[in-house]
């Protein structure tokens, strides 16, 4: 009997029923709640139903499909996300109190079945009011002989997977505090810190380094879920209907979420019970969390104090200045450090004592503004060899184009980018001059007499799939532009405007021929439309390559003459159709391209004479041409 007794106190239970039960009684107003409001829909799809019987229409399983996944897409992630953050707070609430954590652990019940249980209870809570809402939702189609089983599917298990990586994330977060505003924070900081740093760096980064891009790269964006989950979960129209692309993001986070949880029971074992109540709970978190705060604080309010006291006074140009720059982001850090120390600490008085960590900080910061300035890894100067290059895109001083597979072009857009990196002292003395800030809008240009104010953008695609931006405001003095071959105003001017790139531009990014073409022109009868496609609308395509190529499209918009302004006759649109690869059916897209008609281009001439003689012939006359030979045209006075 002994024996019997002591087997039974030995046995382990890794989930308790009452407690669950207790769980979902006690919380029932939160997922009561939802589901009573998400009844709505079930509703309104009732409501259109009969609506659209009414009116004679027929519902396809491929109708409701679409609908499925633009919703699962767009408006699942965001609303799971804040969700499961009130799910987690409610459940591991006891944990921020010292009383309540006192009672919980005191049950005749180990930490892992309180774990277990407790995870179970905000998983059931989050996935009820979708079990409810997509019942009603299926009897109502069922009802109307509707049925789309595969998006059913694919829905509920997107919304499990979904559910479960938030909850393991606002359940790591009550697992490192004891505060339920600071569990809060680390839930939804978790969720944006990726993003937030890389933006933060690379624009602290562009403050010093010549050329380099602040625009946010993505790089790291598979750390903030749901950042990551909108970037790649989506739907994409095939043949005839949409289907859900990005399935396996949301199969990766799940399992990211059982890892998360697994860390997540581990740490809640060794949790002391007297950590309700701290903003970090973990004694080996609190110098991550001071050291993180003062980086924070130093990255974002230290640049704000740089451009109030330093750039605005002053006039600093677009780049910073590293002494000043290091001083006021080491102020700003160490006002962090003392913010966070208060925080876990929980009193004002931090400073007694404390000098040794705030040396620390400033000693960490100016390594990292030192480290930035003098770019010990290199970036400024590096130009990829173009062995290992896809694609360069240029943008900014003319109209955009990619190099796609020219290595003619390619090579004059590298060259061009070692004469601007050889000229660097010069340009960042004359943008200096400009009283241009790091804060202004970047796409700004403005032009004096004989210097022209511009911003450059290269973005080389690797063949690994990576990028490498660059950036560059850019002082273009006109004789340079035309006169001096040397220098990297005259090698822009050769590269944005020859032959090359301008061929570049009218060419479609995913190559192919010309499916179809419009162009319109304002005549005095109104709006005049050409839509053609097949063998026309190839035949003025090619004429418009001949033409681009002999020079006929395009003139210096800088510092040129004018001719593209005064002869020019109407836009031009080509179709595309391409299709992807890689996909488990045939997907057809479709681009365009846009060249402005001006009457030098002879070969399109001939082109529009012989498919559309009338229309072309009205064109010339709307805008008061009377005849058009090679390259000339006479204008009506």
């Amino acid at each position: 009997m002994n024996w019997e007794v002591s087997t039974m106190l030995s046995k382990r239970s890794y989930f308790n029923a009452v407690l669950y039960r207790k769980n979902l009684a006690r919380f029932w107003p939160l997922w009561g709640g939802i589901s009573l409001a998400g009844c709505v829909v079930p509703l309104y799809m009732l409501l259109m139903l009969m609506s659209y019987s009414g009116a004679g229409f027929h519902i396809e399983n491929s109708d409701v499909s679409n609908a499925i996944y633009a919703v699962l897409t767009v408006m699942v992630p965001a609303g799971l996300l804040v969700y499961a953050a009130l799910c987690g707070v409610l459940c591991w609430g006891y944990l921020t109190n010292s009383r309540s954590v006192g009672l919980y652990h005191t049950l005749p019940v180990s930490r892992t079945c309180l774990f277990l249980t407790t995870v179970a209870s905000g998983l059931t809570m989050m996935l009820l009011p979708f079990v409810i809402v997509g019942g009603l939702s299926v009897l109502v189609l069922l009802g109307w002989g509707v049925f789309p089983l595969k998006a059913l599917i694919w829905g509920a298990l997107s919304v499990i997977g979904m559910s479960l990586l938030f909850f393991s994330l606002i359940t790591f977060s009550a697992m490192v505090s004891g505060n339920s505003f600071a569990v809060l924070a680390f839930y939804f900081l978790g969720n944006f810190l990726a993003p937030t740093l890389d933006w933060l760096l690379t624009s602290f980064a562009r403050g010093f380094l010549f050329g380099v891009s602040s625009d946010y790269t993505g790089k790291v964006e598979f750390f903030s879920p749901i950042f990551f989950i909108y970037r790649n979960f989506s739907t994409e129209y095939r043949e005839t209907s949409f289907v859900l692309t990005g399935t396996w993001v949301v199969g990766v986070y799940a399992l990211v979420g059982l890892v998360i949880l697994a860390v997540s029971l581990l740490l809640y074992r060794r949790r002391k019970s007297e950590s309700a109540g701290d903003v970090v709970a973990q004694g080996w978190l609190k110098p991550i969390f001071r050291y993180g705060v003062a980086l924070l604080f130093g990255l974002t309010l230290g640049q704000l104090l740089y451009e109030f006291v330093y750039a605005l006074p002053f006039g600093t140009g677009q780049y910073k200045r590293m002494v000043p720059m290091a001083i006021c982001v080491v102020v700003t850090a160490v006002v962090g450090y003392y913010v966070a120390s208060m925080l876990l600490k929980k009193s004002l008085r931090v400073f007694r004592g404390s000098w040794k960590g705030a040396l620390t900080t400033a000693a960490m910061v100016v390594i990292l503004c030192g480290c930035v300035s003098f770019d010990i890894f290199g970036s400024v100067g590096y130009v990829p060899d173009l062995e290992d290059v896809e694609e360069i895109s240029v943008y900014g001083v003319a109209q955009s184009f990619h190099t796609q597979g020219d290595s003619a072009l390619a090579q004059q857009v590298t060259d061009l980018h070692r004469a601007i990196l050889a000229d660097e002292a010069y340009i960042r003395d004359m943008t200096d001059q400009s009283g241009s800030s790091a804060f202004e809008y970047s796409y700004n240009t403005w032009d004096t007499r004989d210097t022209s104010y511009r911003t450059l953008y290269l973005e080389y695609t690797m063949k690994n799939g990576a990028t490498v931006q660059r950036q560059y405001r850019l002082a273009l003095v006109e004789d340079r532009w035309h006169n001096q071959p040397d220098t990297f105003d005259y090698k822009l001017r050769r590269t944005v405007y020859g032959p090359e790139a301008a061929v570049a531009r009218v060419t479609p990014e995913h190559g192919g021929t010309a499916d179809s073409f419009y162009a319109q022109y304002w005549g005095s009868d109104g709006s005049q439309e050409l839509n053609l496609s097949g063998d026309a609308a190839r035949k003025i395509y090619e004429a418009v390559l001949k033409d681009t190529a002999a020079g006929y499209t395009f003139t210096d918009e800088i510092f040129g003459s004018g001719d593209s302004t005064s002869s020019y006759l109407c836009s031009m649109e080509f179709y595309f159709r391409y299709r992807e690869e890689n996909t488990p059916q045939e997907a057809y897209r479709q681009e365009s391209v846009y060249v402005d008609l001006n009457f030098f281009m002879s070969d399109t001439k001939a082109a529009l004479e012989e498919v559309a003689p009338e229309w072309y012939a009205d064109l010339l006359e709307s805008n008061g041409v009377t005849s058009v030979s090679l390259g000339t045209a006479t204008m009506e006075t």
